[in-house]
């Protein structure tokens, strides 16, 4: 078994190492359980409810709300506790939140018990990010955060296919159930995990909270590079989400049929998982920020390219269509895989947590106040704007990237003349 592993190629490398692999084997189910009750939840507000769009709203909001509102202190508790402890407690706590779905009387319980479960896998999702340096040495950071961006890619796909699925054989209650099964199995393989798995540093005295997280704050202002990378992840997240939702109108303005819209997501997914694993295959030893710029440009590029088909600029079929989709999947992952590389690199071990939960905070704002503006933009200027304004801006991001990565090695070559 050994042997064989050790035969894998570089994008599968992080196998062969067994405590990483146990944290990869893990964040399949987890994951997964982030996915498999969506389509469940909606089911249960929309149809058996029959409350309208603002259940539905206040559903995501749910959903969404605790990675901005906890961010602080979140960061800190990653920085100052054991990640192996933090992991289990994570995925324990997501199980018991998501059974209780099943209890739920009302949108307000329901809601609450949304929140609880979205809190721990703001949690979950920073401790993470911070235990992978501590498993993998720094020349596996890229093909380890790979694999990680992979299984979330794949459960994202399966996940609410297999709960869609699932409705049609089981009660909505028994999904729940199902899943909070899957947290459980989660917590059970963390903890085959190493304790005390945090660094050195982290154990020494600690300061007062409030002083914890300026410290982390300040990190970042004093990095040029990390506060870059962290407020372009914002800002591709904002541009990105102003279109996202509008797919299956996409789909319709083009002229093809709903056939469509499952091979579309399918392909945009699909394009995310195979360049998670031909970045960690091939670009290795690259600069993250470089990579990070060339694929903000492509894909930039292509969403463009795909608000002039809305339009009816360019005339493409189908499967064209969907290559469009796949290579802007390919494209997403350069951006977001190098920009996780780039804060395990850029910040000292004792304080990735709270760096960490400061970029997953922007990005989750980022993400709730995109969607209302690209829907207020597609009705004023039609379904192809947000496309339009999205690719556009995308490109122009990438380009300020690269002068501003230029700028910043400059400097650095100054004061190493100096």
């Amino acid at each position: 078994m050994v042997i064989a592993l050790k035969r894998f190629p570089d994008s599968l490398a992080p196998l062969t190492m067994p405590k990483l692999r146990r944290l990869l084997l893990a964040q399949i189910p987890s994951d997964l359980a982030d996915w498999l009750d969506f389509v469940a939840l909606s089911a249960l507000v929309a149809f058996q409810w029959q409350l309208g769009p603002i259940g539905v709203a206040s559903l995501t909001l749910a959903l969404a709300l605790p990675y901005v509102v906890l961010a602080p202190a979140v960061g800190v508790l990653v920085d100052r506790a054991d990640q192996r402890t933090l992991l289990i407690t994570s995925n324990v706590i997501r199980a018991i939140s998501t059974a209780a779905f099943a209890l739920a009387p009302n949108l307000v319980a329901l809601l609450i018990c949304v929140v609880i479960k979205s809190s721990a896998d703001a949690l979950f999702t920073p401790a993470k990010q911070a235990a992978i340096p501590l498993l993998a040495p720094p020349d596996r950071l890229l093909s380890a955060n790979s694999l990680s961006h992979v299984i979330n890619q794949l459960t994202k796909i399966v996940g609410p296919a297999l709960g869609g699925l699932l409705t049609v054989f089981l009660e909505l209650q028994q999904i729940f159930l199902v899943n909070a099964g899957l947290s459980l199995m989660a917590a059970l393989v963390l903890l085959g995990l190493p304790s005390e798995l945090r660094p050195e540093r982290a154990r020494e005295d600690r300061g007062r909270f409030g002083q914890e997280f300026i410290d982390g704050l300040v990190h970042i202002r004093r990095r040029p590079v990390l506060v870059t990378a962290i407020v372009a992840m914002a800002f591709g997240y904002f541009l990105i989400f102003l279109y996202d939702g509008l797919i299956a109108l996409l789909v319709k303005e083009v002229g093809f049929s709903s056939a469509l819209l499952g091979a579309s997501v399918a392909c945009a997914g699909a394009g995310g998982v195979v360049g998670a694993l031909l970045l960690g295959q091939f670009f290795g030893q690259r600069d993250p920020f470089q990579v990070m710029i060339a694929s903000g440009l492509v894909g930039g590029l292509l969403i463009a390219f795909m608000g002039h088909v809305g339009r009816g600029d360019v005339m493409v079929s189908a499967t064209v269509f969907c290559v469009l989709l796949f290579a802007t999947g390919l494209a997403s992952a350069g951006f977001f895989v190098p920009y996780r590389v780039v804060l395990q690199r850029e910040t000292p071990l004792e304080l990735l947590g709270r760096v960490a939960a400061v970029g997953e905070g922007l990005s989750a704002a980022a993400m709730m106040a995109a969607p209302p503006l690209g829907a207020g933009i597609a009705e004023v200027a039609g379904i192809a704007a947000p496309y339009l304004v999205s690719g556009y801006a995308t490109a122009c991001l990438a380009l300020l990237l690269f002068f501003i990565r230029r700028r910043v090695d400059r400097r650095n070559d100054l004061v190493v003349d100096d």
